[in-house]
């Protein structure tokens, strides 16, 4: 078997394969990011995961266990998941610790090298080369550069909001939706909101569907927004790529899996990467996820597995259209 768990600081998927990729279990906890659950909770959510799949029999050598987890990456924190799972599934299994970033361009390259752009209340780059080399761009934090993010987005709308109301102007159809948002009836009711201690961070990136939904309904003010974001996401990429192909022959074509929040659901900006890449001969392919991220945990599993398992076009056939079978299920139940 192969066992897939995308985990992060809000939710954590696992999923149980067989060698022909029929989906045995699929199944939701809660949060699994070292960096923001101790080793208590984060065992207990693992533990539920395990028992929620309800597996015939115990795990043998023979079995994969990989893990695509949020904040991994530094601090020892590899080594304290993996022995935290092993507590629960023992010695025998595989196991494969890496960040989720993996898993975010394994669902659409399937194992194969190419460049993940993440775009949601942060931002961060991350690619793998033809040698497995590995390298990122950004994601130091909403401080630091993170032109593409939610937050960034987030602050120009404010930026312009205020700009207005000191001006004098009467509320615009941008800064009544920025109220309406935050609930209140007054610009100047905004500030507690966004100050408040801990949240600040997350509430001015919230406002990115805000610009996104006004770009998408031609505004130009969300459309430049949203443009300029784009080229702070294009230039990352292009560092990445540089940095990743460096006295190596470059590619013809590579793929760039755009993912997050904002990236998603922005027609403008990828409208806006397509057309600038093109004018600059890069030889970007972008592309939006067609499969949830857990499809790259099953694929990252495969791809640095020692079992000797390959991914066969059969077996991605399988897998993804139960996969799709199941999202069209969930979304008719309710879920997300």
């Amino acid at each position: 078997m192969i066992i897939g768990i995308d985990g992060g600081g809000t939710k954590t998927t696992g999923i149980v394969v067989n060698e022909q990729g029929n989906i045995l279990a699929k199944e939701m906890v809660g949060p699994t990011n070292p960096n923001s659950s101790n080793y208590e909770l984060v065992k207990n959510e693992l533990e539920t995961l395990f028992s929620s799949f309800h597996l015939k029999k115990a795990l043998t050598f023979d079995d994969v266990v990989f893990a695509g987890i949020s904040g991994v990456e530094s601090g020892g924190k590899k080594e304290w998941f993996s022995a935290l799972l092993r507590e629960i599934i023992g010695d025998e299994p595989e196991v494969i610790i890496d960040n989720d970033a993996i898993t975010a361009l394994y669902s659409e390259t399937k194992g194969k090298p190419g460049i993940v752009s993440i775009s949601g209340t942060g931002s961060i780059s991350f690619g793998i080369n033809e040698d497995n080399e590995r390298a990122r761009v950004g994601g130091w934090g909403y401080l630091i550069q993170d032109e593409s993010s939610g937050f960034s987005i987030g602050k120009r709308v404010l930026d312009h909001v205020f700009e207005q109301h000191d001006k004098g102007k009467e509320p615009c159809e941008l800064s009544s939706a920025v109220m309406k948002h935050f609930m209140v009836k007054e610009i100047p009711n905004i500030v507690p909101h966004v100050y408040e201690l801990g949240t600040t961070r997350d509430r001015i990136a919230s406002l990115g569907s805000v610009a996104v939904s006004f770009s998408n309904k031609g505004d130009k003010l969300c459309t430049s927004i949203l443009e300029e974001a784009a080229n702070g996401m294009l230039k990352e990429i292009a560092t990445l790529y540089e940095k990743l192909n460096q006295g190596k022959r470059k590619n013809d074509s590579v793929p760039i899996v755009l993912t997050g929040g904002i990236i998603q659901h922005a027609t403008v900006m990828l409208a806006y990467l397509e057309q600038k890449a093109k004018q600059r001969g890069l030889p970007f392919q972008f592309i939006l996820p067609s499969m949830p991220p857990i499809a790259g945990t099953i694929y990252a599993a495969i791809k640095n597995s020692k079992n000797g398992l390959k991914v066969t076009p059969t077996f991605s056939k399988v897998l993804e259209e139960e996969l799709r079978i199941q999202t069209r299920i969930s979304k008719e139940d309710g879920y997300t």
